[in-house]
């Protein structure tokens, strides 16, 4: 309750004054901005803009695509094999179009708790993204891709509402992997249900899409 009251009011103070006081995990309203004009993306645009981190993602699976960042942790960095690959969207400033989006950064676990980031390249170090797509690598075609992010996205978008101690709209109240920021929370909390497991039980929430993420085990012992 302690968490969520402060991401409420972060959330409150950006809403209602001049001060930009929210992380992007907490702006539901830009994340769906972002959702929005993903899922109207062109092939052409889909691949410039996206087409780095759908290789990033199945690559691991399928020899013939080549991973962008083919695992940058210093050999005996990571405590584990586990891995998180994050991307940076920019939306344009009206917000109808993606912007930019970044390198793909990936996360790996120095130890218990103690998470490491190796950033990739970044068209705007000093500006927040509108979302950051936090995903471990999937077994995906090609042509699921596009359904992927909008599910993953409305999956943020749920978290984003969770994490202030708001119910999500019904359209997000969907199971599956969205932000780190709320599946840590998740898997800290005994009350808090494990909406990041596409095979979770929870009253009034489902899985609508569900691809191919069972790679989140190596979690369970870090927490």
């Amino acid at each position: 309750m302690v968490d969520q009251a402060r991401d409420y009011a972060k959330w409150y103070v950006a809403q209602n004054t001049e001060h930009d006081t929210a992380p992007w995990y907490l702006r539901s309203d830009r994340i769906e901005q972002v959702k929005e004009t993903v899922a109207s993306l062109s092939e052409e645009d889909l691949k410039r803009y996206f087409h780095h981190y759908y290789r990033q993602l199945a690559g691991a699976y399928d020899a013939t695509i080549a991973q962008p960042n083919p695992d940058p942790v210093p050999a005996g960095a990571a405590m584990n094999e586990y891995r998180e690959h994050k991307l940076d969207v920019y939306l344009s400033e009206d917000g109808n179009e993606i912007d930019a989006t970044s390198g793909v950064h990936v996360m790996y676990y120095a130890d218990i708790n103690d998470d490491r980031l190796v950033w990739s390249d970044n068209p705007y170090p000093d500006r927040k993204p509108d979302t950051r797509l936090e995903h471990v690598v999937i077994d995906l075609d090609r042509d699921q891709f596009q359904d992927f992010l909008v599910y993953h996205l409305r999956c943020q978008i749920r978290d984003s509402y969770l994490a202030r101690g708001e119910e999500p709209p019904n359209e997000y109240r969907v199971l599956g992997p969205g932000t780190d920021h709320m599946m840590v929370r998740c898997m800290n909390r005994e009350y808090v249900p494990d909406y990041h497991n596409y095979n979770a039980n929870i009253e009034g929430y489902r899985a609508e899409d569900t691809f191919n993420a069972g790679i989140f085990a190596p979690l369970l012992n870090l927490f």
